[in-house]
């Protein structure tokens, strides 16, 4: 069978869904960035708010993740017109840059590999554990920034992001009860996340150990989650068959036990037969369709 050449390529322009335009308004939340997608098409509603924060790959940038934030508005305002379940909710979407990337740059190695990077694993590590805290600080300051009067309420926060970013929402899924409803893309739950990179570290020659894995760090890596971490969660989880930058062979087991101790629909995995290290439209409009069906209708 011929090899797809688009199987690893990112085509960020069509992750609009051919939804051209929404509305952006950038807030400053003290230095922190925030770009916060859908605003204008929601004034007048007197619904509440589901929000979905949205977080992209390793060297790349909020700004890249344009398209994907009009093309999940767009693809929701679809459902709401089409699908015969009522909305409940309004939706915005929030994208910002990781810590070292995009606006945040300061310094460009540490988002490299370990072919230029010894010290990869740990500022991977880094860069997940501070892109949870910057959730953390955009759920806990985001509204009153929006609405310091009290006009609107947020009820819903609601995660998805890409390789990177999906590493980042797996452990938000198991450390923060507020993310309740998640779609991870191309990324692994954080219980695997020494598994892969270990693997990537040896086949690039180096060591599963200090300083490439520092003893200091293992007690973050290793660390249990809580029995009920998962419990009531609505996980959509989405990869790619060709996928061998973070392989979804090194997650599946954590997943399905995620999955078996489930009601049955909570939490589904999406393998797209063809693709590698990529997000698809396909991704985004089942994506879309998952936060539509949890958090924003009934």
């Amino acid at each position: 069978m011929p090899i797809d050449p688009t199987a690893h390529v990112m085509d960020y322009p069509a992750l609009d869904l051919g939804h051209t335009h929404a509305s952006c308004r950038t807030l400053h939340l003290v230095d922190l960035d925030v770009h916060v997608w859908g605003l204008e098409e929601i004034t007048g509603s007197e619904l509440e708010v589901g929000v979905v924060i949205v977080s992209h790959g390793r060297c790349n940038k909020a700004r890249d993740m344009e398209p994907f934030a009009r093309g999940m508005l767009g693809e929701v305002a679809r459902l709401a017109s089409e699908n015969g379940r009522r909305r409940t909710r309004d939706l915005l979407v929030v994208t910002l840059d990781h810590r070292n990337h995009g606006e945040r740059i300061r310094h460009k190695r540490a988002n490299l590999a370990y072919d230029k990077n010894p010290q990869h694993f740990v500022d991977m590590a880094a860069t997940v554990y501070g892109s949870c805290q910057d959730h953390d600080f955009v759920i806990r300051f985001l509204e009153p920034y929006l609405w310091p009067n009290g006009e609107r309420k947020i009820v819903e926060w609601m995660a998805t992001g890409i390789s990177l970013g999906g590493n980042s929402v797996w452990r938000m899924l198991r450390e923060d009860p507020r993310i309740r409803i998640a779609a991870p893309i191309i990324g692994l739950p954080f219980e695997s996340f020494g598994t892969y990179l270990g693997a990537r570290a040896v086949q690039m020659g180096l060591s599963w150990g200090p300083p490439t894995y520092p003893d200091s760090l293992v007690p973050l890596i290793t660390a249990r989650a809580a029995p009920d971490a998962y419990k009531n969660k609505k996980i959509l989880t989405l990869h790619g068959a060709q996928d061998e930058l973070v392989p979804y062979r090194h997650g599946r087991a954590k997943i399905a036990e995620i999955q078996d101790a489930a009601p049955a629909g909570d939490v589904e995995v999406f393998v797209q037969e063809g693709k590698g290290h990529v997000c698809t439209p396909e991704m985004l409009r089942a994506a879309s369709e998952w936060f539509w069906r949890w958090g924003l209708s009934a």
